[in-house]
């Protein structure tokens, strides 16, 4: 990949670049118009994609403009949206010379653009109207189809109804005739100078825009903006948007998709779960812990990455997800500095409340997840406390209970003996010998292990916007 300044694709966890390489050849073998969506779903990685395939792209020579839809989703006329964004994009050189076509591009988008119609037709926008009727005052040809056009209809007709149908006619005459023209022209003013004719338009964030918006965008870039030289490129979430047209037209036939009536070629963009949880280890292990729980590798940032490694390869959660529970991990950290932290619990915790929001696990199911995923996590305080309660009731009379006790600290708990004294806040009996590790673990660790990790977790949730 070309890449002078050192800073393309520097944070491509993903391995994006790769398939960015491969869509370019794609885009450099198309000279004609094409519509291309490249489709994932919310979180994983599409707006990282376009902004660093566009600087590549501009670096091999391509003529590249960026539209983020959802930042034009307030102008309400995506005819505008486009004009406005190409226009940006010319030359400083060519501006001065373009300002005659930026002037009529834009009225000529406001004339010709079908929500600026609807807008009429709803509002009575008399401003509009006028622009409309300006804009065909001085042309001949347009006049007398406007007028032979209005007479046909008869002679009730109020005044309203005549402007709104000259209004209706003159967009129509404007998409057809004037618009490709102003566009052809804005086109070869942008390629001046290149190899090639061809303006590639990378379009985002269509898919969190106001349904209408989203439709309407869609439309004027395949009817108004069908011409040569243009190859687009939606960056979409193709469910979420069929759900939107659905919504709006009602069920299509079967196999029917509304996206297809726009789309020339649709392409998949997709990390794999090991692709991701390659990119979470690797994340994971820059988490910055002051002090671990304890000495042993089992408290380690590096057990913590493995960890949520096989998390995700487990999960279906987005890389957006993923990187907002390691977000939330990373502040905790950074707030109790001065705290012992076991990093891998903290990691599971934050894991498990996104897997349970929306999976619904039952109590009896997070707990056996958490253990089975982090076996220490089975120290629960009710588990603490009903061995350290029949350890009081019967004492040393029992030794089947003293022994269970043992054995559940060492089957699932055995990284918590032998930590730091000040980890278990609660001395030692002294009738019975050194063999108290796990007491100290059951009753000392027990009540705080896991409510003052999650406790940790809770604090800076409260924090994160």
């Amino acid at each position: 990949m070309t890449d002078t300044d050192g800073t393309l694709w520097k944070d491509d966890l993903l391995g994006y670049s790769g398939i960015a390489e491969t869509f370019t050849h794609l885009i450099q073998s198309i000279d004609d118009t094409k519509v291309i969506s490249i489709e994932a779903g919310f979180g994983q990685g599409k707006t990282f994609l376009r902004e660093n395939w566009a600087k590549h792209l501009r670096a091999l020579g391509e003529v590249v403009i960026e539209i983020d839809a959802q930042q034009s989703d307030h102008s309400g006329e995506p005819v505008i949206t486009f004009l406005g964004a190409l226009l940006a994009a010319m030359p400083r050189a060519t501006k001065a010379k373009g300002q005659v076509v930026k002037e009529q591009g834009l009225k000529l988008a406001k004339a010709a653009g079908r929500v600026a119609v609807q807008v009429v037709a709803r509002n009575a926008m008399e401003e509009v109207v006028d622009l409309a009727a300006g804009w065909v005052g001085g042309k001949a040809e347009g006049v007398k189809a406007l007028e032979e056009s209005v007479a046909e209809l008869g002679e009730g007709m109020t005044k309203y109804g005549e402007q709104l149908i000259r209004t209706q006619l003159a967009a129509e005459h404007a998409r057809e005739k004037e618009l490709p023209q102003q566009i052809a022209t804005i086109r070869d003013a942008l390629t001046e100078g290149a190899a090639h004719k061809r303006v590639v338009v990378l379009i985002d964030e269509l898919d969190r825009c106001h349904p209408d918006y989203a439709i309407a965008f869609l439309e004027a870039m395949k009817l108004v903006f069908n011409a040569e030289g243009f190859v687009f490129c939606l960056f979409v979430n193709a469910d979420y948007l069929e759900s939107l047209a659905q919504h709006r037209f009602g069920t299509k036939d079967a196999g029917e998709r509304y996206l297809e009536k726009f789309v020339d070629i649709r392409l998949r963009l997709e990390a794999t779960r090991a692709v991701k949880a390659a990119a979470t280890r690797q994340l994971t292990k820059a988490l910055p812990l002051a002090i671990p729980f304890g000495e042993s590798d089992a408290f380690s940032v590096a057990h913590a990455a493995e960890l949520a490694g096989k998390l995700v390869m487990q999960s279906n959660l987005s890389f957006r997800q993923i990187k907002r529970i390691l977000d939330k991990v990373e502040l905790a950290l950074r707030c109790y500095q001065q705290c012992p932290v076991d990093c891998s619990l903290l990691v599971l915790l934050s894991f498990e409340a996104v897997i349970n929001a929306s999976e619904k696990l039952s109590e009896r199911e997070q707990r056996d997840w958490l253990k089975n995923h982090l076996p220490r996590a089975a120290l629960t305080p009710s588990q603490a406390a009903n061995y350290v309660k029949e350890l009081k009731m019967l004492g040393q009379s029992s030794e089947k209970i003293w022994a269970a006790s043992e054995r559940f600290v060492r089957e699932n708990c055995s990284d918590l003996l032998g930590l730091p004294r000040d980890r278990y806040q609660f001395p030692a009996p002294a009738d019975r010998g050194v063999d108290t590790g796990f007491v100290l673990v059951l009753a000392g660790l027990g009540p705080r292990y896991i409510p003052d990790h999650q406790a940790m977790l809770n604090a800076v949730h409260r924090l994160m916007v």
